[in-house]
């Protein structure tokens, strides 16, 4: 039987965000949802609930330790979910503040290039298309 990895490149790993200088591969998938909730300390439908009412505005300011906190989650999940073992607390370290803005705006487009809405999952759960 042909295995999966012989057929396709699995280990396609297209989006990366720059770290003190150093690529690092990011990924949006369902074990981001997982890595997301650790760091951010709450459910996942509640972190997208405050990120949504945090992008409604015409722009995303930094100016208090919740969009700190929202940025850093999602920057967080999508770090891990490329592969990088890391702790919370490490990548809060290893990104100097004048970085957060850029990077979290390169993991945001490819949050909502790749999320999928309740709508979308409703629909796989009830086999329409």
């Amino acid at each position: 039987m042909a295995k999966l990895k012989d057929l396709i490149n699995i280990d396609d790993q297209k989006d990366t965000i720059k770290i003190q200088g150093v690529d690092i591969p990011v990924r949006f998938d369902m074990q981001s949802f997982d890595f997301i909730e650790e760091a951010y300390g709450s459910s996942y439908p509640q972190f997208e609930k405050d990120m949504n009412k945090m992008l409604q505005g015409k722009q995303v300011s930094m100016s208090t330790g919740a969009t700190f906190k929202l940025m850093m989650a999602m920057i967080y999940g999508m770090v891990r979910s490329g592969g990088t073992e890391c702790t919370p607390a490490e990548l809060k370290q290893a990104i100097s503040i004048k970085d957060v803005a850029d990077i979290f705006k390169q993991v945001i487009e490819i949050w909502q290039g790749q999320y999928f809405q309740s709508a979308d999952g409703e629909k796989i759960k009830k086999g329409k298309k």
